[in-house]
């Protein structure tokens, strides 16, 4: 088991317990955010961060929670866009019921995250010129064809007699 490391947290003079450490790196993958992990973990930031500095195995922990908290927020993302959000609709003070919104804004940012070539004009690629479909249509049916040949049957080996 590791030992405490040198690092020293609020305490000034104390070292920082690895279950501390493992509790920050927890919250870290879970809100990729370090000054709310170090608040939940009740550590100082500036103790992480030299500890970061002066520790490479600690620098590629934090970054690997850092990566799991990010990709977190992107599948929270990607599931507001495509699922929305339950909203409360009011009317005239009562709540009469709830619509699902969508948020565009957020599918527009995702596309020009994932996609740039096509929907981000400063990255985009130059417009490619029009495909030839009668060519790319022939090319899929010569492509299915092979697939929907009949399997041949392997022919009967003759046995041969000695004599």
């Amino acid at each position: 088991m590791s030992n405490p490391t040198p690092a020293r947290g609020r305490g000034r003079g104390r070292p920082i317990a690895p279950a501390r450490l493992d509790d920050f790196l927890l919250n870290l993958a879970e809100t990729a955010d370090v000054a709310t992990a170090a608040e939940l973990s009740g550590l100082c930031r500036s103790s992480l961060y030299r500890l970061r500095k002066a520790r490479p195995a600690f620098l590629k922990r934090w970054d690997e929670a850092l990566h799991l908290g990010t990709e977190r927020l992107q599948d929270t993302a990607m599931r507001h866009v495509l699922q929305g959000v339950e909203r409360p609709v009011w009317y005239a003070g009562r709540q009469v019921g709830t619509a699902t919104q969508h948020d565009h804004r957020l599918l527009q940012f995702l596309l020009k995250a994932h996609r740039p070539e096509i929907y981000d004009r400063d990255r985009a690629a130059p417009a490619a010129p029009p495909f030839d479909l009668i060519k790319r249509m022939a090319a899929a049916e010569k492509r299915m064809a092979v697939y929907e040949k009949p399997a041949k049957k392997p022919a009967a080996k003759k046995e041969r007699r000695r004599g």
